[in-house]
């Protein structure tokens, strides 16, 4: 689950307190959510029936509604909504009766950051599980669509198992003569070959199932018997195979209803089938396998691989190839040199093994069982073997240095690609590196933390070299209002000159200690602008984002009215606006903040209003006088998604107490008459304009 995403969560607490702590935490914790709170079964049904939950934290004692009672109610409405519990109790039992009833994990109620990470792990989960429901669906259709293939292919197929026929499609069944397929179901394979190649098929069929991947033909050539008693030649190419799931042979000949068999053309050519095969598979100047065999031949080690097995493929590229041998040998010979080094890597090859030429100048090898840690020793040892070669080509000599870079295969390998794709990314490292010739693969870290690294790194660069800028999106009245309002939106630029908005960066920022400093380089700014403007006859207001760490600043009233008296700007030009969920979370801080600024002559604004439970608490502590309600509100109403009567009674309550409203995010001209009809005072979004980088809205046009 994307981490920017909004969790739907439902909360089952007797205390509204703790609900209210949860709701906070995990907004600080950088997980938006809209939540519920949870009193009785017919709440949670109907909660459930009506809307998608993502997941339930519930309280393991509570009395209204018990854990175990409504884990079962959302078994009984088949929804997949984990839950996880808190708990008082210091002991394993608590753990242990919360995964009987059912519950993905049981956390101490004072741990957050262990909750944080269930919480994280069972969304993912979830998400997991969603994709596994439809990837299950996309595969029984494709199964479906393959039978169809299969039943309706001019190649003769037959899948074998115990030397029984478990299926064979209408082209099998033709080419030995019989009308319907279903004869051929659980026939012996040997009531169809000549007596006198039974002999030849037990024994091919022995090596080929003991050696399995590493048998050394796959073609198999046999007198078949027709089902009216004659006699025909096949050609068969065998493979390991699974059919309903269940281990077992393919037999494969290509258009058996039209066309030639590959034996008839090897024949046709004067080569063997054997020979025929190799061309295939080979590569002509080193005698090695080739990049398509390798490919293919790791496919099939991934897929049978064991669980607790593991092999390892080594990319072995040979250092300035091009420079230092094709430089002075010429093409001819360097296809000499890597002749050379083919033998060389022979015979270091173990039975079971599989060296392939990979590229112009690399080489892929494929171990048997190991180690990650036998396969680096290996390659650090193969390392020294090369360097320490000596390559002579026409009476000239030279030595040459590899890199290797190692990747392992188990039971998580998805395929050959990725495997490949991770040594060659090694080899990469070690060219990075000083004294290091052989590296095994080792995963990026993870995207979130170098997203945040980077981040970092960018608001410090803007902070250092002028690189924020401010956007300005009107604020117009509904009901006829003569002041003119702009929001000031900050945006940072990146390398590439692209705006990046600060719900990617400020959290980022706060968490590095400079959210402060952040802020009052926006107020400057602001306030310098905003006095230019003013200046020009314009009475403009404009309303200000702070941050948490602002709120908690103690000292940002007193620097506000030095700022405002150097500008000789009036301080109720500039409202300051903060989240809700930062102010329900600094409540005294923030009522401290909004005390200042009415004593300074300056305007308090509550943004993001309506996603706690009880969001209205929030203003008997900080009495701010706007307050702009979330923007999910209306986005739900203009997608239908949502009837307006919850924005219309959250309005109706801002307007009973005596509340300036903003209302953002209105996208269209559907939603304007519902909110001219619940008293809205303001409204904003990209219907009326775009941020941009003026104060230049007509506001006369309004009017």
């Amino acid at each position: 689950m994307n981490p920017n995403e909004t969790i739907r969560l439902l909360i089952l607490n007797d205390s509204q307190a703790e609900a209210e702590r949860l709701i906070s935490m995990l907004h600080n914790a950088g997980r938006p959510n809209r939540a519920q709170h949870v009193t009785s079964d017919e709440s949670l049904t109907k909660l459930i029936e009506e809307q998608a939950w993502d997941i339930l934290i519930a309280h393991d004692k509570t009395e209204n509604l018990t854990p175990a009672a409504a884990i079962q109610l959302i078994r009984r409405l088949n929804k997949d909504i984990p839950a996880v519990l808190l708990s008082d109790d210091d002991t394993s039992q608590a753990i242990v009766e919360g995964l009987k009833i059912g519950a993905a994990d049981v956390v101490r109620l004072d741990e957050d950051q262990h909750l944080l990470l269930v919480l994280t792990r069972e969304l993912n989960n979830r998400a997991q599980r969603q994709q596994k429901r439809i990837a299950d669906r996309r595969l029984r259709e494709s199964e479906r669509r393959s039978q169809s293939l299969l039943d309706s292919s001019r190649d003769a197929i037959a899948y074998v198992q115990d030397g029984l026929y478990l299926y064979a499609n209408e082209s099998f069944a033709e080419l030995f003569g019989y009308d319907e397929k279903d004869d051929i179901d659980c026939m012996p394979i040997m009531d169809m070959v000549a007596e006198a190649d039974h002999a030849k098929l037990k024994e091919f069929l022995k090596e080929f199932t003991l050696k399995g991947l590493d048998a050394e033909s796959s073609t198999l050539s046999f007198k078949g018997l027709r089902h009216d008693g004659g006699q025909t030649d096949v050609s068969l190419e065998v493979a390991h195979a699974s059919y309903d799931d269940e281990p077992c042979l393919q037999f494969l000949t290509r258009g058996t209803r039209a066309g030639v068999s590959t034996a008839a053309a090897a024949a046709a050519a004067g080569i063997s089938a054997k020979e025929l095969e190799e061309a295939k598979w080979k590569d002509s100047i080193t005698g090695l396998y080739n990049r398509s065999y390798l490919l293919a031949h790791a496919d099939k080690v991934i897929d049978s691989i064991g669980d607790e097995q593991s092999r390892c493929l080594l990319y072995i590229d040979i250092d300035d190839f091009a420079d230092t041998v094709q430089a002075r040998l010429g093409m001819a010979g360097a296809d000499a040199a890597l002749e050379d080094l083919a033998q060389l890597l022979t015979a270091e090859t173990a039975q079971g093994e599989t060296l392939a030429r990979f590229g112009d100048n690399t080489f892929t090898l494929l171990t048997a069982v190991t180690t990650a840690t036998e396969a680096v020793k290996r390659a650090q040892k193969l390392c020294c073997t090369i360097a320490e070669h000596i390559v002579e080509v026409n009476s000239k000599t030279l030595q040459l240095s590899a890199t290797i870079g190692i990747s392992v295969l188990n039971e998580n390998s998805s395929s050959a690609e990725q495997v490949i794709e991770q040594a060659m990314t090694a080899a990469d490292q070690v060219r990075e590196s000083e004294g290091i010739r052989a590296l095994l693969y080792e995963p990026p870290v993870s995207a979130e933390e170098k997203q945040e690294r980077d981040m970092l790194k960018e608001v410090q660069n803007a902070l250092d070299n002028d690189l924020f800028r401010l956007l300005f999106q009107p604020i117009i009245s509904l009901r006829g209002s003569e002041e003119e309002y702009y929001e000031v939106l900050l945006r940072l630029l990146n390398d590439d000159n692209e705006e990046i908005s600060p719900n990617e960066f400020i959290d980022t920022a706060y968490q590095a200690g400079i959210g402060v400093k952040i802020d009052r380089w926006v107020i400057l700014e602001t306030i310098k602008l905003l006095s230019e403007h003013r200046q020009r006859g314009n009475k403009t207001k404009l309303i200000l984002n702070l941050n948490r760490a602002s709120i908690c600043d103690s000292s940002l009233v007193a620097w506000l009215g030095v700022a405002f008296k150097a500008a000789n700007l009036p301080p109720d030009a500039i409202i300051f606006q903060a989240q809700e969920v930062d102010i329900t979370n600094h409540l005294n801080a923030a009522k401290a903040l909004n005390d200042g600024l009415e004593k300074i002559g300056s305007k308090f604004a509550i943004s993001n209003f309506g996603c706690s439970l009880n969001p209205f608490n929030t203003l008997k502590h900080v009495n701010a006088d706007f307050i702009k309600v979330d923007g999910s509100f209306t986005q739900d109403v203009q997608s239908k998604s949502e009837s307006p009567e919850s924005l219309t009674n959250l309005l109706e309550q801002l307007h009973e107490a005596d509340k300036t409203t903003i209302v953002p995010f209105v996208e269209n001209a559907s939603v304007l008459s519902t909110l001219w009809q619940a008293g809205v005072h303001y409204i904003q979004g990209h219907y009326l304009q775009e941020p941009t980088q003026s104060m230049s809205y007509d506001f006369n046009m309004e009017g």
